[in-house]
């Protein structure tokens, strides 16, 4: 008995793509790994803010205490209380975690009240949502209002629909172009430019703790992310394949680490210092090139390995 042999039959892979996308697969698994174990803010934007379906405002503070202040900050989660008078302020139970509370003359109190706070509040777009508590200013109750106020949300499966079409796009476009390296390190560089974008404007949001700690602290794992597809892509122009598996890791670092914030698809009110059209766009690239790239990155790799073996 012989055996015949197919020579019309050939291994898919040439061999020298056998190690790159080995290297590939395990670049992306270390990606979630370090941003499964990265102590960063999955569930909320910076400063602990999260989108929600309303705005908090103050109305009134009354009756008015000279040198005694109450402000709104961040859409209503957070309040800040300037005791400027000569005796304590105290701030009544019942606001959650670190209520009540003694503000001593002087001092300056930042917290957020569950009474005023839109996070996990359920406010109909449209509709009006009184809060109140009463302060005690050295003796003289002080009574503080405001108003939870509902915002439509928008229309999530048409962002839904942006994100996997750009997605799916660069998985296409990446198998027709001549040279895909390039168009994924292009796609990875915009990927990590709308990733900073939202994080610079997720900190200017945020109204109640230092700038550069806000930011640094946002940003998490993305500052590896960034500077990996930054010299990924300088390693793609100067053509060696390992800038596309720095590329790709890269990028699935930034869609992975944006993922939480697809609220924003689905929330009227987002902590962000722009308009609310921006955050949602800048997800849908950050998300969609990110996890496009990703996806795309062991086609082209093989086809560049077969290039360099013909």
């Amino acid at each position: 008995m012989t055996l015949r042999r197919h020579p019309g039959r050939r291994a898919d892979r040439t061999p020298g793509s056998l190690p790159l996308l080995r290297r590939l697969g395990l670049l992306l698994v270390a990606a979630g790994c370090l941003v499964a174990g990265w102590p960063a803010p999955a569930q909320a934007h910076a400063g602990g803010l999260v989108a929600t379906d309303a705005r908090g405002s103050l109305v009134s503070v009354t009756p008015a205490v000279p040198g005694l202040s109450v402000t709104a900050l961040e859409d209503g989660h957070r309040l800040r209380l300037v005791n400027g008078t000569g005796a304590p302020v105290v701030v009544p139970g019942g606001g959650g975690a670190g209520t009540p509370v003694t503000v001593a003359a002087g001092d300056t109190l930042t917290w957020m009240d569950a009474r005023s706070t839109p996070a996990g509040r359920q406010v109909a777009p449209g509709q009006s949502v009184p809060w109140s508590f009463v302060l005690d200013a050295g003796g003289t109750p002080v009574t503080v209002q405001g108003l939870l106020v509902g915002s439509a949300a928008p229309a999530a499966p048409i962002w839904w629909a942006l994100t996997v079409a750009v997605a799916a796009g660069l998985v296409v476009l990446s198998r027709r172009v001549r040279r895909g390296d390039l168009l994924l390190a292009a796609a990875g560089m915009a990927a990590a430019g709308a990733s900073i974008a939202h994080v610079v404007g997720s900190t200017l949001a945020v109204e109640s703790m230092p700038l550069a700690g806000t930011f640094f602290d946002a940003a998490g794992i993305n500052l590896l992310a960034w500077p990996l597809l930054a010299g990924g892509a300088f390693a793609v122009l100067r053509g060696r394949a390992a800038g596309v598996l720095a590329v790709c890791a890269g990028a699935a670092l930034t869609a992975i680490f944006v993922l939480p914030d697809v609220t924003s698809f689905h929330r009227a009110v987002l902590p962000f210092g722009g308009p609310a059209v921006v955050e949602r766009v800048l997800v849908v690239l950050a998300l969609g090139a990110g996890a496009g790239v990703a996806l795309a990155g062991g086609a082209v790799l093989r086809t560049l390995a077969q290039k360099a073996s013909a």
